[in-house]
């Protein structure tokens, strides 16, 4: 390639980069009209630039007055945007201050649900420590609670739903820790617990199944039955499914 050649590419290289969004500028001041800022960094949200996007949003917080229409907006987007760059505790903070300081606001009861999703988005793995689980489990409750018939509080219920169902995967984890290394007195207690507390998880009919397994291998007959009987009673299809608990129960299943 020729030395021309080389310079057109590059400078080809550049304009396509411009034009991707490496060249572009957002500058607050450049929006003396609150308004003006407000519309601008909604761009920069929209176009999935949140850095400049929280820069404007902060910048219009510290602009316009806590009773002005604008500034829940700007206070929600502005945890939006964090929530974004997956700062999920700063974006947390800011939808908490959200729906706190501006509760008849009508982003209030979302700012309230997109709270508890930051404080969820924090959990990454179920068999990591559950506390930021519980802290948005409270979250998703509390706007039931403050905001029972809006559209955000049905979808906590879908969130709260999806949450179990991890609460419930980290039970199943140490209940099987422990029935792997056949300490099935400390098994039996995990998977017991996971049947009582999450019952409309998807895992409830495998704990039942362990539990069978569990009071098997320790001699306890009369327990081993009771949740055989169970099994067929709640969760025919799992028994089916399943010919090593099937004959364990004595495969009086096997045909249904």
């Amino acid at each position: 390639m020729t030395r021309r050649g080389a310079v057109w590419r590059a400078m080809g290289a550049a304009l396509l980069a411009c034009a991707a969004g490496a060249c572009h500028r957002f500058s607050p001041r450049s929006y003396p009209v609150p308004e003006d800022l407000y519309q601008a960094s909604m761009r920069e949200f929209r176009a999935g630039r949140y850095e400049k996007a929280q820069v404007g949003f902060q910048a219009l917080t510290f602009n316009v007055g806590a009773r002005d229409s604008l500034y829940p907006l700007a206070r929600f987007y502005l945890a939006e945007s964090y929530f974004g760059q997956e700062d999920y505790v700063t974006a947390g903070r800011e939808f908490r201050r959200v729906s706190d300081e501006s509760p008849t606001f009508r982003l209030a009861p979302d700012a309230l649900l997109r709270a508890a999703d930051a404080e969820a988005a924090q959990w990454t793995k179920p068999p990591l420590d559950a506390t930021d689980g519980q802290t948005a489990l409270a979250t998703y409750q509390e706007l039931q609670g403050r905001f029972p018939d809006s559209p955000a509080a049905r979808i906590a219920t879908v969130r709260i739903r999806a949450l179990n169902e991890r609460f419930a995967a980290k039970e199943m984890e140490t209940a099987l820790f422990y029935f792997q290394r056949n300490a099935f007195d400390s098994a039996i207690l995990y998977f017991k617990d996971l049947i009582a507390s999450y019952n409309a998880s998807a895992l409830v009919p495998e704990a039942y199944g362990y539990l069978v397994r569990s009071y098997q291998a320790i001699g306890w007959k009369d327990e081993q039955a009771t949740f055989c009987d169970q099994l067929r009673l709640y969760y025919a299809p799992y028994l089916r499914a399943r010919a090593d608990v099937r004959a364990l129960c004595g495969d009086r299943s096997a045909g249904r």
